[in-house]
């Protein structure tokens, strides 16, 4: 806390003396203390004192800049060095890296060396019509050339800043946008008789029901580690492993993996409408002996048809869908047949 004095000001113009609020030097300087309404009064510093001053606003900026540098670094690598931090995680991490620089602000300060009074501004506003002053002598002079009176105040230092704020909530939505980039979609159907338990490198992952027809809800919809892993599927009757798959999981796309897909096909449908209205939808079968696949953005519907296309002879701009499909291949459209 800081020893000074408060002073009420009468209302309009208010006088200050010449000399330094910080030291009593002379004053070579003239800085604004500015009110919350936007009121201001120019003390006057002199150059060590606005040196000084200076270095309190650059300690702030400095100690922002590095709060929010950290919590960039934490959001965007984290992801990389530990792919299986969740999104509670890795935010709280990235938060915690952003307010570490901060606790400087709470160490106890220095006081300023005689004839300093302060290190940062040597001035400012309280509530109402007040001033505080740091130097007794100076706000004695304040209160004279004012009319007013000038009563002891301690008060904490003010070295902080709103900028300081940017660093942690900055950190939140960087750490969010980076665990749903690092961390792909991956969709799950299981196309055999019985429940299973799906795994990534041996941790557990989800478990799916078992669904013979197509579904847009069929399977499970989970978010899983960019990078090379293996996908282990076992029974979750008896515990045991039907099948280990290696895979890539890529950063921003959409995955499928079907499980017990014997006889089952699987092709991207697209429909045109209005302009771009087809004679009739193109299909692009999806090959895979493993029966997994990255997906191409862009998919409109999944696991169900488009609409039906609208009249040829509209004059809407219209526009394409891409349904992904599934179906036992002797039921699948010709083309996707003949590409088995």
């Amino acid at each position: 806390m800081l020893a000074g004095v408060s002073v009420a000001l009468p209302p309009g113009t208010a006088l200050l003396p010449e000399e330094c609020a910080c030291c009593g030097m002379p004053a070579t300087h003239r800085l604004a203390a500015r009110r919350g309404d936007g009121v201001s009064v120019l003390t006057g510093y002199c150059d060590e004192c606005a040196e000084h001053q200076a270095a309190a606003a650059s300690r702030v900026l400095a100690l922002a800049l590095a709060s929010l540098i950290l919590a960039l670094v934490v959001a965007a690598g984290l992801p990389l060095l530990a792919p299986r931090v969740g999104a509670v995680g890795l935010v709280s991490a990235s938060v915690f890296a952003a307010v570490l620089p901060l606790v400087l602000l709470l160490l106890p300060a220095l006081a300023p060396d005689a004839p300093h009074t302060a290190r940062a501004r040597a001035v400012t506003w309280e509530r109402g019509q007040r001033l505080w002053c740091a130097d007794a002598r100076y706000g004695g002079r304040v209160a004279e050339l004012n009319g007013a009176r000038a009563v002891p105040a301690a008060r904490r230092e003010d070295l902080g800043s709103p900028w300081l704020s940017a660093g942690p909530l900055l950190g939140i939505g960087a750490a969010c946008l980076s665990y749903f980039v690092y961390h792909p979609l991956l969709r799950v159907i299981n196309l055999g008789s019985a429940r299973i338990d799906v795994s990534v490198d041996g941790a557990r992952l989800v478990s799916v029901d078992a669904t013979s027809n197509e579904s847009p809800s069929a399977g499970a919809l989970v978010r899983v580690p960019a990078g090379q892993h293996v996908l282990s599927v076992s029974s979750a009757v008896d515990g045991s492993l039907l099948a280990r798959v290696p895979v890539e999981f890529q950063s921003g796309e959409s995955h499928l993996f079907a499980v017990g897909a014997v006889d089952t096909c699987f092709w991207l449908e697209t429909t045109g409408y209005g302009a771009e209205q087809l004679a009739k939808p193109s299909y692009q079968p999806l090959k895979s002996e493993s029966h997994f696949w990255v997906l191409p953005g862009g998919i409109d519907t999944w696991f169900s048809p488009n609409p039906a296309s609208s009249d040829p002879h509209s004059h809407s701009s219209g526009g394409l869908l891409t349904a992904l499909r599934q179906a036992p291949c002797a039921d699948a459209p010709p083309e996707v047949r003949a590409a088995e």
